[in-house]
């Protein structure tokens, strides 16, 4: 009976979590798709790339892509970062040095 209860316990956390997780993956991922800065996930790596951070959540990890690179605008090379936001499951995890699968946003310095 002692054992039951607590494999109950047990069940139920478990149950809780995957929930919890369920959850904000769906809220991060939301965000990300609108190119917003994700909540529900920690810091884990930064890259010495301009800045490209991966963070973790529950279950899935987010890479911010801040990439430096100089653009040909008008005949001028103008120095700038490509930016974006990429989200991932455990099970389909993405490597930064894959690069992004996404197309990235370039933001000239010149533009603060």
């Amino acid at each position: 009976m002692v054992v039951l209860k607590k494999l109950k316990k047990i069940l139920i956390w478990c149950a809780v979590l995957l929930v919890t997780s369920f959850i904000t993956y769906a809220i991060d991922s939301k965000l990300v798709s609108q190119d917003k800065r994700p909540v529900f996930v920690l810091p884990t790596a930064v890259a010495k790339d301009g800045g490209t951070t991966i963070y973790r959540g529950l279950g899935y990890k987010v890479i911010v892509w801040k990439r430096l690179e100089t653009r040909k605008i008008d005949g001028k090379e103008v120095l700038g970062r490509m930016t974006g936001y990429e989200i991932s499951t455990i099970f389909n995890s993405q490597d930064i040095n894959e690069g992004p699968k996404k197309e990235l946003k370039f933001i000239s310095n010149n533009n603060k």
